[in-house]
């Protein structure tokens, strides 16, 4: 036993003469990521023509704590140039940054939505860009940050698309020819 412990006091001894490394900076949410990219949105606009558009979207879909009524305006861009009735709605659900710049980008979306005659709607994730449920202050807390995770971002991202199908159904049975 007395081998273990005189390696183990060993290890110790040189990890503790081992000059001190500065480590990386913890990620934080909304820190120097999130700058980068309002860099990189400001630096490459958008190629596409789109409508900015503000969903008014809850803080929280799951508590009824008097907080969880609050509402957030949540943006999302829509692209109908090719869109057709009866086509299909092509959703981007937004990254941690700005959701033009991820529209400007993703070429892939923009290269098929011609071909489907689709509606192509691009999604900003909570807390990013101009979705922010509680302005310059969403980063400031652990109460507040505590509505950032995935399960409200995709209720988020549910509510708007059965909100934005609805309302384009019922844009297209007020628009059709009346059968009689």
């Amino acid at each position: 036993m007395a081998p273990c412990v005189s390696l183990l006091l060993l290890v110790f001894a040189i990890l503790a003469t081992l000059p001190a490394t500065k480590s990386a900076p913890a990620f934080f949410p909304g820190a120097s990521y999130d700058q980068s990219l309002t860099k990189q949105t400001k630096a490459s606009k958008p190629k596409i023509p789109h409508k900015i558009q503000y969903f008014p979207q809850v803080l929280d879909h799951f508590t009824f704590q008097p907080k969880s009524s609050k509402i957030f305006y949540q943006k999302y861009l829509i692209k109908s140039h090719n869109w057709h009735r009866g086509a299909p709605i092509f959703v981007y659900t937004g990254n941690e940054g700005d959701i033009e710049w991820f529209a400007a980008n993703t070429g892939f979306l923009l290269d098929i939505a011609p071909k489907f005659r689709a509606l192509l709607v691009f999604i900003e994730h909570r807390f990013y860009g101009e979705s922010m449920p509680f302005g310059k202050e969403s980063y400031k807390s652990a109460e507040t940050l505590g509505y950032l995770n995935s399960q409200q971002a995709l209720a988020d991202f549910a509510v708007l698309i059965r909100s934005l199908k609805h309302n384009l159904l019922v844009s297209l049975m007020q628009n059709s020819p009346k059968i009689d």
